[in-house]
């Protein structure tokens, strides 16, 4: 510290007052010091293990990140496997797309082959059914002006190209009977040259069906059920067919239908063999013989 001269001032007290107060000033200072000095100590303890923690915590943390470091880099690893995997799938996927592509193109082709013979199926199938559909009109016209005045039904089936021929009243026979009684034979015999004067014309050829009654038969010897029964009962109509002109038995089928209608309860006083003597009968179904047609049409276009 600088000492004053007394010259520097007017008071010559001035320099010793200003000294003793810079000590005293210095003193307190240090006497203050001294005072909070251990709070202060304490207060940097207090720090240094609040530090302390601090540090230990971020090891832990740092720790930590480590470890979700090593992990996140063991998922990229697994993930890298992965995306690997999935890429050769993809691969593999476009491969069978490619694959499926071709097929594709494969099967609209064989769609298209198929398509085409389908239309030419329905072409064939159209022409079919043409193929004796005028011998069938002509026919029906035919049989109708022939029978127009006879004890007998033309009944047309178009779809079929088949007339059914039906008596008036209908050829029926007795129980367990398969003999033509007087009347039926004689409507026969009367129809059997206008049927093989039309077939000189006409191809066809014609279905006799026999048919039973519903009440069940049973027996040891022939007709031993409804089946044979109803077989006889329309062989019995070929063979006067045949006899009244000979010559058409070459084109009738013998068919045995077996049992017709439904069996009912009967009212008293009901005879059992009339009401079911409808179903003991016999129709004949003329049908156009389109095989023979067609036979005819190669055989003329061979030559």
């Amino acid at each position: 510290m600088a000492w004053r001269r007394r010259e520097d001032a007017e008071n010559p007290a001035w320099p010793g007052l200003v000294d003793i107060f810079g000590f005293t000033l210095a003193f307190l200072l240090l006497l203050w010091f001294a005072a909070n000095w251990p709070q202060q100590v304490e207060n940097l303890e207090r720090k240094t293990q609040d530090l302390g923690q601090r540090v230990g915590s971020l090891r832990t943390e740092n720790k930590q990140l480590q470890e979700a470091n090593l992990s996140l880099a063991e998922k990229l690893r697994l993930q890298g496997l992965a995306n690997q995997d999935l890429t050769g799938q993809l691969q593999q996927l476009q491969e069978n797309q490619k694959n499926l592509d071709a097929q594709t193109k494969l099967l609209e082709a064989s769609n298209l082959n198929l398509n085409g013979k389908v239309t030419q199926l329905n072409q064939e199938k159209a022409a079919l059914l043409d193929i004796g559909l005028k011998d069938w009109q002509e026919l029906l016209k035919l049989l109708q002006a022939k029978l127009a005045k006879s004890n007998m039904a033309v009944i047309p089936n178009k779809i079929d190209k088949a007339i059914v021929i039906q008596g008036k009243p209908r050829v029926t026979f007795e129980t367990m009977k398969y003999e033509l009684s007087p009347y039926d034979k004689q409507r026969l015999e009367a129809l059997a040259p206008i049927l093989y004067a039309l077939r000189q014309k006409k191809n066809f050829f014609i279905n006799i069906n026999g048919t039973a009654d519903p009440r069940e038969l049973r027996n040891a010897a022939p007709p031993k059920n409804n089946t044979e029964l109803s077989a006889l009962r329309a062989a019995a109509v070929a063979e006067t067919l045949e006899k009244a002109a000979p010559g058409l038995g070459r084109y009738l089928r013998v068919t045995g239908l077996g049992v017709k209608g439904q069996k009912r309860t009967l009212a008293p006083g009901e005879n059992p063999d009339m009401i079911y003597r409808q179903y003991r009968s016999v129709n004949l179904v003329l049908k156009i013989d389109v095989a023979a047609i067609m036979q005819e049409r190669s055989a003329n276009q061979a030559k």
